[in-house]
């Protein structure tokens, strides 16, 4: 009976060695297809920030000729064969208290704003609120 014990446990044991060095197998597989998985995911980012930094390199170069562009007809409109426009002229004064009047106008707005203001909830409210 021991020896069929044993012989049972002794099988036992070098059917779990045999699987156990299968499934080792099994793992070394897998953690190659992963490691390979791993390095051509590496490789394709790597591909597309290459690409990323091409096309902002690009549009970088379009904005600074565009910019060029617009920094030129800014200067010379096109059109103009070179002739110099001269700046628009300040509008005239009418005084020197235009600035004093201008202010005392603008005093005089923000005052009777808030008299408005209060006129016109005073005519929304009932009067048996008043």
């Amino acid at each position: 009976m021991r020896r069929i014990r044993w012989a049972g446990g002794v099988s036992l044991a070098a059917l779990v060695v045999a699987s156990g060095a299968a499934a080792q197998d099994g793992l070394r597989e897998l953690r190659a297809l992963n490691a390979a998985q791993h390095g051509a995911e590496i490789a394709r980012q790597d591909a597309l920030a290459a690409q990323r930094e091409v096309i902002a390199r690009q549009d970088q170069l379009q904005t600074t000729l565009v910019l060029r562009e617009l920094d030129t007809a800014r200067i010379v409109p096109p059109g103009s064969n070179g002739l110099i426009i001269p700046p628009p002229a300040p509008p005239p004064q009418t005084g020197p208290d235009s600035l004093q009047a201008q202010m005392d106008r603008m005093e005089r707005l923000t005052q009777d704003a808030p008299a408005r203001s209060n006129a016109r909830v005073r005519a929304v409210r009932p009067a048996s609120d008043r």
